[in-house]
């Protein structure tokens, strides 16, 4: 079993520990996983870095290095995260029409 401890700051209580209990299995059912976007020659810069700012909520600085690590390099690591939500990122990515795909994270 392991224990984390979160600590909050409470403002008319001061500060309050809580303690986070998880399983290894839980650990286990949390698993990371990266979602990928890859590089494609029919949408444009600026609609690709909207997109990864919309989904994942990144900054502008942050999509424009994923885009353009995608466009040179063919692909990019836009997030990692765990597989119920990178899964629903990827089929964000996809309704938008960009091309993505999702990888247990290493």
């Amino acid at each position: 079993m392991i224990v984390r401890r979160a600590i909050y700051a409470a403002p008319d209580r001061g500060t309050v520990e809580v303690p986070d209990v998880s399983t290894d299995a839980e650990l286990k059912q949390n698993d990371l996983y990266s979602v990928l976007l890859h590089n494609d020659p029919f949408n444009e810069m600026a609609f690709v870095v909207k997109a990864l700012m919309t989904i994942f909520g990144h900054t502008r600085a942050l999509a424009m290095k994923i885009m353009f690590e995608a466009h040179h390099r063919g692909v990019a690591l836009a997030e990692v995260e765990e597989k119920g939500l990178a899964e629903r990122h990827c089929r964000q990515l996809l309704t938008m029409g960009l091309t993505a795909t999702v990888e247990k994270a290493v």
